[in-house]
């Protein structure tokens, strides 16, 4: 199985989020943020064929984001949002969310750092060490033998978005 990992894109800033009362969960994209994603998702698109389902954070910035990576795909394939990746959540929930679903060839997941990096090395060492800083709109491929298991993940790419949108 192949997991994408995708970081949510550019958001409104925390400051200016509190500043006109807008909580941390329904921060949204900014333009900008939205212009770089739709971008940086033709060139995940493309590397990450084949995928049958994004998974989301439920915050709103990751579920605009995940929208924009799934509308790559054409809207083709199945979209779902999971507590798993909350940015508090323990890594090795996302990867139970995973294995107890259906086979899947391919999944992308949208979340938040450093919740994403420590889920990264989680798969590859075992351990919820962040082995991995993905930047906003980032993503990596994480490839498993057969079902995702903790510590027998392998890195197959790692790109910032601007690689991404050169991709694309």
């Amino acid at each position: 199985m192949d997991i994408v990992v995708v970081r949510h894109g550019v958001a409104l800033d925390r400051d200016e989020a509190a500043e006109s009362a807008i909580s941390d969960a329904e921060r949204p994209l900014t333009a900008k943020g939205r212009r770089r994603m739709k971008a940086a998702a033709k060139g995940i698109a493309k590397l990450a064929e084949g995928a049958d389902l994004v998974l989301s954070s439920p915050l709103l910035r990751a579920v605009q984001t995940a929208k924009i990576v799934r509308r790559a795909f054409d809207d083709d394939i199945g979209y779902a949002e999971t507590d798993a990746l909350l940015p508090d959540a323990e890594p090795g929930e996302l990867i139970r969310v995973l294995a107890d679903g259906p086979s899947l060839p391919a999944a992308l997941v949208v979340g938040h750092e450093p919740h994403l990096g420590r889920g990264v090395g989680w798969c590859l060492a075992g351990q919820a060490t962040s082995m991995v800083e993905l930047g906003k709109g980032g993503a990596c491929l994480v490839r498993f033998e057969e079902a995702p298991v903790a510590g027998k993940g392998q890195i197959v790419w790692l790109m910032s978005s601007s690689l991404l949108r050169r991709v694309g």
